[in-house]
């Protein structure tokens, strides 16, 4: 529909019901999450992609509850619940630009533990990752080195081969003399 602001609108001033305007705002976030398209392969979207976004259905809420039209007053309490619950999903600039001065830093330390975790939570999945492809690198260049599960174990580049005079070549059926002869895999 795309009259989210209006829908909150009237959830938040003229229902008074902050629940039912966060239960809004989750529906859609789902509904914007299904909708989109998935990242492709080897891609990750990080909290620095967040905020290039345009501004999300929370960021809208948290802007009617700090900054209402001029007959309502600013609502702290459910302002600070949506920054505690979904402040890791909007992005930081505008969402810290939307917070007023007079607002002490203690009251919004939900917030910031929420945004760190987050921000922890993309290194730590990416070292996983790392770490992962790495163990699977080594995997295959021991396969590649020491065999590829043969039970002597002479497989890979550490195969020998023994050159006599007799021996010909697989595939085009010439003598093997001194020259530099390739090994073809089995």
């Amino acid at each position: 529909m795309g009259q989210h602001r209006q829908a909150l609108d009237i959830y938040v001033f003229k229902m008074r019901n902050p629940g039912k305007a966060e239960d809004y705002c989750n529906q859609v976030q789902l509904a914007e999450i299904s909708t989109a398209t998935a990242p492709r392969q080897g891609q990750r979207s990080s909290a620095t992609d967040l905020e290039d976004k345009t501004t999300s259905i929370y960021h809208t809420l948290l802007s009617l509850y700090l900054s209402p039209p001029p007959p309502h007053k600013p609502q702290w309490g459910p302002a600070l619940s949506i920054l505690a619950k979904h402040g890791a999903r909007m992005p930081a600039s505008s969402t810290l630009d939307l917070i007023p001065e007079v607002l002490p830093i203690k009251e919004l330390e939900s917030y910031f533990r929420g945004r760190i975790r987050s921000a922890n939570t993309i290194v730590n999945e990416s070292r996983l990752i790392c770490s992962l492809r790495s163990s699977v690198a080594f995997a295959e260049e021991a396969k590649l080195r020491l065999g590829d599960g043969i039970p002597s174990g002479n497989g890979g580049r550490n195969r020998h081969v023994l050159i006599t005079e007799d021996r010909v070549c697989g595939v085009c059926y010439k003598r093997f003399g001194g020259s530099a002869i390739k090994v073809l895999p089995k």
